[in-house]
């Protein structure tokens, strides 16, 4: 539709420098022109090329093309409007659209001294989507490249950590409140790394894929080197809060899964099973947890709850790779929901099964009672549930089920607790009982 616009593509606007300053632009229904355009790299597809001259209906003028809102309800809701009120700062965000100093002229070309801000044009959202956009201007590109706003990804990384952190705690006792926060902490800080590694990495595949190409770095909001800087400060950050509260030991496997991290978001162009590489690096809490209560790792009990974690990972993220598989085709890059396509059910029923029988075992190393394998039988319900239920070509389903592994981690977490307590309360029992036998042979 923009083929022959100079400097235009088919992808979204990011990062514009106009010049030039609007002189007694007081309607905002009247077109505006806005010209000069040192730097514009992409056009958003909700822009179309507009024909209509009605003044009512608010244009805009790039390079004497005019452009207005696409919108299928035949509303005003998404209109965008040009606003010379210079209470509104910028750079502004409208839909994930950032415009950095926009200037403008009237459509006769008329320019004013450039000291005249109160003519600044802007362009204002109607309605706030999201928390995000109610943040600084200037931190929300950062937000968003680390996935503020999208916690799944930390509680996905959080659980197989709380998981061995609650089964390494001693019986009676509950976990050290730091380790807690220092786990918590690290997996928001380091799901954000890993996210800013992933769009590092994937930029130009991202930008080709409809649900990805609003990202930061796809859209060139950000550059590599301020994402670089943010990558450095987060990892730093991590770094030394680690150093600073946990074992040597831990410290050390922590350390050594760096390279797992760094490797998963090019395997995808190389692999179809990036989502085992992802579930290696997402179920290394299941080593450090454990490690940070204890001082050492129980092999026996760590082991098959790493590769539960792995096979649950297989299980939500070939679900949530069945949103992109025909971009993914389109771009060429692989994952699992291309590799499995219609034999994805059976195929994740199997991980399923996987992902129970590790946590059985971890049940009967850790000499669990009977209620944790009641709790687990829950989760395999949950996991039939979503593989039962889920369309794997419908992008919304795939994402709901994917969500809702969230649930499944929590009841996961729950079982090893409230078994936990079993074995506290029996302990407390066996203890009482002792201490009767004794006071009776003492009486005796």
């Amino acid at each position: 539709m923009f083929k022959g616009i100079n400097r235009f593509n088919d992808r979204r606007i990011s990062k514009c420098l106009y010049k030039n300053i609007i002189n007694n632009h007081s309607s905002h229904s009247s077109p505006i022109l806005l010209s000069s355009i040192k730097s514009f790299t992409s056009l958003p597809s909700y822009l179309s090329q507009s024909t209509s001259t009605s003044p009512s209906t608010p244009l805009i003028h790039l390079n004497s093309k005019s452009f207005c809102l696409n919108n299928n309800n035949n509303n005003n809701n998404n209109i965008i409007t040009l606003n010379s009120n210079s209470n509104n700062k910028l750079p502004i965000q409208y839909n994930n659209l950032y415009i950095k100093r926009v200037y403008s002229t009237t459509t006769s070309n008329t320019t004013t001294n450039s000291n005249d801000q109160n003519n600044t044009a802007t362009i204002l959202p109607n309605e706030v989507k999201d928390w995000i956009s109610k943040a600084p201007l200037s931190i929300q590109p950062y937000l968003r490249l680390g996935r503020v706003d999208k916690p799944i990804g930390t509680w996905l990384l959080l659980y197989p950590c709380l998981w061995s952190i609650a089964i390494a705690t001693p019986i009676g006792s509950f976990p050290d409140p730091m380790v807690l926060a220092v786990f918590a902490t690290g997996a928001f800080v380091m799901r954000s790394a890993g996210c800013v590694i992933n769009d590092m990495a994937d930029y130009k595949f991202d930008s080709k894929v409809e649900r990805t190409k609003t990202r930061p770095i796809a859209s060139n909001i950000l550059n590599h080197k301020q994402s670089l800087i943010f990558l450095g400060a987060q990892l730093l950050g991590s770094l030394a809060m680690t150093l600073a509260t946990l074992n040597t030991y831990t410290i050390l496997l922590c350390t050594a899964s760096l390279p797992i991290v760094t490797l998963y978001p090019f395997m995808k162009r190389f692999t179809y099973y990036p989502q085992f590489v992802l579930g290696l690096a997402f179920n290394w809490g299941a080593f450090a947890g454990f490690s940070a209560i204890q001082g050492y790792c129980d092999w026996n009990i760590v082991l098959p709850l790493y590769l539960a974690g792995i096979s649950w990972t297989m299980v939500y993220d070939t679900i949530y790779a069945h949103q992109d598989k025909k971009d993914d085709i389109l771009v060429g890059v692989k994952s699992t929901a291309l590799k499995f396509l219609e034999k994805s059910r059976l195929i994740l029923s199997g991980f399923s099964i996987l992902t129970i029988a590790g946590m059985i075992g971890t049940g009967v190393a850790a000499g669990m009672p009977s209620i944790f394998y009641v709790g687990t039988g829950v989760c395999a319900a949950h996991l039939a549930w979503q593989l039962s239920t889920v369309d794997f070509d419908n992008p919304k389903s795939c994402m709901k089920k994917f969500i809702s592994n969230k649930n499944f981690g929590l009841l996961f977490l729950l079982t090893i607790i409230l078994s936990k307590l079993i074995q506290w309360f029996d302990q407390i029992e066996k203890e009482k009982n002792e201490k009767e036998q004794q006071q009776q042979i003492k009486n005796e």
